[in-house]
């Protein structure tokens, strides 16, 4: 009896036992279980808000393809499907590149929609595209919007050159955004504005395709940049076309009369945009007009030892605040400019005088000369010249001109009368388009057209790491790697074959 009973209390604690311990294992598992559970709900949660609040940071070191606020700006806002077929090979260049750049595009815009197309590969179907969107050449990118498409070409996307000793191009700044949002901006804007440039009195002609004074590049220019050019003599017309969205006036060498200037005051009177180019030494009959819109006007030449290469040249790298100068970050060249300053009496309060603001300047080593018939350039300020380092006054190659832009009538903003005036035309030659030259042509006159959406946007200078070393650190270099890295590598072999030998 007694032993039964043992035998029954053993089986009872064994049993009891066995309970806690599976109970111990179930808890142990459930604790688990819900720990998973719970790492993946918070794993979700983090995706969540990863998707709905996402950070994207460049860690490449490169800025090619970091857009501009103005780009995303206008993507967002953007209301229309754009379609963008690439046709470019892999091979090229410029593949990754832009490959690269328009996916940028497309996470801004839920509207934007690319197709790359092989032209090697894909040749059916770039036949079929090439007969709808005249194609002559391959390596493009086009624009669709609607019924108006845009094609944009290799150069108009990279700046190269040829290295020798190099077989393919170099590229030297890339222009992909610059380009593309040019592109679609003028595409959805839909009508295109009209820019008359004048001839009659030996301007530089858009019709002249000389290599170095022409200035048919600038018309390619703005034609890819969604305007259009045409050429305007005055002499026979009643005054500037009403569809003028502005006026160039690039170096006029012979002076006009003084009707064709009554035009000129005429159109900006009545809020017109006129972008003047004046070159050294010569009288156009302009100057009474600039004077009375706050201009000084002086005779001279403007020589900076500081920034020059050969002499007759001027490399501009002190800019102003400006809407126009905001985004220059490549040297301009100007040939023998002149100045272009601000008039002292045009200060005052006075809502329809006009603001005169100076765009660039020269180095505080510059001066203005005023003797240009000697032979040698000389400060001589008993002569007139005027020195660059006038903390008041400097030197300035180009002025931007407002007037009317607070002016207000029954609470409709009246559109302001805007002139842009360089020092020089020659910058903006065939054989000038190198640096900022460009740029800050097509800045002037974006900002004249207020298409300020395009003036922030530059070309991306692509940088090169090289290491220069002389010659004798080249032979340092040598000797290290050749002698010392061996040798040092050589004697700890010698020295730990010598320990295990004893």
């Amino acid at each position: 009896m007694l032993r039964g009973s043992c035998l029954l209390q053993y089986a009872w604690w064994k049993v009891d036992g066995f309970r806690r311990i599976d109970m111990k294992r179930f808890l142990t598992n459930l604790n688990s279980i819900v720990a998973v559970l719970l790492a993946f709900v918070l794993v979700q949660m983090i995706s969540f808000l990863a998707m709905r609040n996402p950070v994207r940071m460049n860690l490449s070191g490169r800025t090619y393809y970091q857009l501009s606020e103005k780009t995303r700006n206008l993507l967002r806002d953007l209301e229309h499907e754009v379609r963008i077929t690439v046709f470019f090979q892999e091979e090229h260049a410029l593949h990754d590149d832009v490959k690269n750049l328009l996916a940028e595009y497309e996470y801004h815009s839920r509207n934007i929609r690319v197709e790359w197309v092989d032209p090697a590969r894909d040749v059916a179907l770039t036949k079929k595209l090439a007969g709808q969107y005249n194609l002559t050449e391959a390596q493009v990118v086009v624009f669709d919007v609607g019924e108006s498409f845009r094609v944009i070409k290799q150069t108009d996307i990279a700046e190269m050159k040829r290295v020798k000793g190099i077989k393919e191009p170099v590229i030297t700044a890339f222009k992909g955004e610059q380009a593309f949002t040019s592109a679609i901006y003028g595409l959805i804007q839909g009508d295109t504005p009209k820019v008359y440039f004048l001839v009659g009195h030996g301007e530089q002609r858009i019709t002249d395709f000389d290599q170095m004074a022409g200035y048919s590049d600038i018309g390619t220019a703005l034609l890819q940049d969604n305007l259009e050019v045409e050429e305007l003599m005055l002499s026979g017309e009643k005054g500037i076309p009403e569809d003028a969205a502005a006026l160039v006036i690039p170096g006029p060498s012979k002076k006009m009369s003084s009707i064709e200037v009554e035009m000129i005051e005429d159109y900006l009177s009545r809020s017109g945009r006129v972008f003047i180019l004046l070159d050294a030494l010569k009288e156009t009959g302009l100057e009474s007009m600039l004077e009375r819109w706050g201009v000084e006007l002086r005779n001279d030449i403007v020589v900076d030892p500081e920034n020059t290469l050969r002499g007759s040249d001027v490399h501009i790298r002190r800019y102003n605040a400006h809407p126009i100068c905001m985004e220059m970050n490549s040297i301009v060249q100007f040939i023998l400019p002149r100045s272009i300053m601000p008039s002292e009496q045009a200060g005052g309060s006075s809502e329809d005088r006009p603001s005169v603001v100076p765009l660039f300047f020269t180095s505080e080593k510059s001066w203005s000369e005023m003797q240009v018939e000697e032979s040698t350039a000389k400060f001589e300020p008993e002569k007139g010249d005027i020195a660059g380092d006038d903390s008041e006054r400097p030197i300035s190659l180009g002025v931007a001109i407002e007037r009317g832009a607070s002016e207000t009538m029954l609470d409709v903003q009246i559109r302001p009368s805007r002139m842009v005036v360089f020092g020089d035309s020659d910058f903006a030659g065939n054989g000038s388009m190198v640096g900022g030259n460009k740029d800050l042509f097509m800045s002037a006159l974006n900002w004249l057209l207020e298409r300020e959406e395009l003036i922030a946007i530059a070309p991306k200078p692509i940088e090169e790491v090289r290491l220069s070393l002389s010659r004798s650190e080249l032979q340092k270099l040598f000797w290290i790697n050749v002698a010392a890295i061996p040798g040092v590598a050589m004697v700890l072999g010698l020295l730990v074959w010598a320990r295990r030998r004893k």
